[in-house]
């Protein structure tokens, strides 16, 4: 049965949800740092990945795009795990997201698309998923950066630890990886946005 208004005004809450869920990377917003939220870091992954999807054509660009687009959706229940939270939300991180996944599928049975293009995603299995994956993983890098590195010198963060924490899930990509490496040149130029160590 197709939806009514009131199954899409349900999607637009499910959407305003989303547009709730703060993370840790900040951006400057009327002249004060405020948290990224994952409606704003979801659409700007899309457009990112849909921009370079154009020097990769062997990728699918639709598939990307929808990818970005639901690559944090679980989150809509499980929050964000930061990548320096504590030992237990990063613990209970893939156990969160798990029945996190398992809501999404229960409250939209009727857009199945969209939980099988989160578990394709989480799966790993296809060029496309990486690509998204690993860019991803340097969004909040490029965001942090083009506001003064703001996050980094309020969570402490090196352009080690961010090396670190960042080169096994880069890697993933063999498109994204030489754009992670030049970041990487370009925060070790730049100590007074991040500590090299």
């Amino acid at each position: 049965m197709k939806a009514d208004i009131y199954r899409l005004i349900e999607l637009q809450q499910l959407l305003a949800s989303f547009n709730q869920v703060d993370r840790m990377s900040h951006r400057r917003h009327a002249g004060v740092f405020v948290p990224e939220n994952d409606t704003e870091h979801s659409y700007n992954l899309a457009m990112s990945a849909w921009y370079l999807a154009q020097w990769f054509p062997e990728l699918n660009k639709d598939r990307i795009i929808q990818y970005a687009l639901v690559h944090d959706l679980v989150e809509v229940h499980a929050g964000d795990t930061y990548i320096y939270g504590t030992e237990a939300e990063l613990a209970s991180k893939e156990k969160r997201e798990a029945d996190a996944l398992q809501q999404l599928e229960k409250d939209w049975t009727d857009f199945g698309e969209m939980s099988q293009t989160i578990r394709s995603y989480e799966q790993r299995g296809d060029a496309e998923s990486k690509f998204v994956y690993a860019l991803d993983k340097i969004m909040p890098i490029m965001l942090i950066y083009i506001n003064d590195g703001y996050t980094w010198k309020k969570e402490g963060v090196t352009v080690d630890m961010l090396h670190k924490a960042k080169i096994g899930k880069v890697s993933l990509s063999p498109e994204i990886l030489p754009y992670f490496n030049e970041l990487h040149e370009l925060l070790l130029s730049r100590p007074d946005l991040i500590k090299p160590l």
